[in-house]
């Protein structure tokens, strides 16, 4: 068991490197087309524009869990204060239409999801100060847990106005909000 231990340690110190890696990518090495675009309808965050990061990690816990923490936007707060307050505006499960209202980095931020595939993938988007933002998470079963993956593209004057402040936000961002993932979900399925 212990060795298992080591190994899965291994594994995840490996995954929180590749994070890294990919989120400190330029935009245009990190423009390059993705895997997992075909299971989320071939949604994609925009290619062109100017400000586009990527991170990845291994998360030890099931699926469900992992997906059901996810997507569960009314209690974001309780895992990941930096992008709260969160609310669901429209009733029901997340769907393509639904909108929700968070506020990333003090940001006051309406979302509209382009689409869904449950378990796999969600994407949305949101106009936000001049920015315009697409947001893509995505979620492979793999041996021992899930690797997921989320990227995002910001456009807009404001962006060009500071390509490499707003690369190192959104950078930074992706990288708490993946890692607060990995870790509130293998706290609660025990899998740690």
């Amino acid at each position: 068991m212990n060795n298992r231990r080591k190994l899965l340690n291994v594994i995840g110190i490996a995954a929180l490197s590749a994070a890294a890696a990919l989120s400190a990518q330029s935009p245009a090495v990190a423009g390059q087309s993705q895997p997992g675009h075909a299971e989320c309808r071939g949604v994609t965050v925009d290619e062109s524009a100017p400000v586009i990061s990527r991170a990845s990690v291994f998360i030890h816990a099931p699926l469900r869990e992992v997906w059901g923490l996810h997507t569960d936007v009314g209690n974001w707060a309780d895992w990941s204060p930096e992008i709260t307050p969160a609310r669901k505006e429209t009733p029901g499960p997340l769907r393509p239409g639904s909108v929700f209202t968070w506020s990333p980095q003090g940001m006051k931020v309406t979302s509209t999801v382009k689409t869904v595939v449950p378990g796999r993938c969600i994407a949305w988007g949101a106009p936000v100060n001049g920015i315009t933002g697409v947001h893509l998470w995505t979620f492979k079963p793999v041996r021992g847990g899930v690797l997921a993956t989320t990227e995002e593209s910001w456009a807009g004057p404001p962006v060009d106005a500071d390509v490499p402040g707003n690369q190192s936000s959104l950078d930074k961002g992706l990288g708490d909000w993946v890692n607060r993932l990995k870790v509130t979900s293998e706290q609660r399925s025990g899998c740690q």
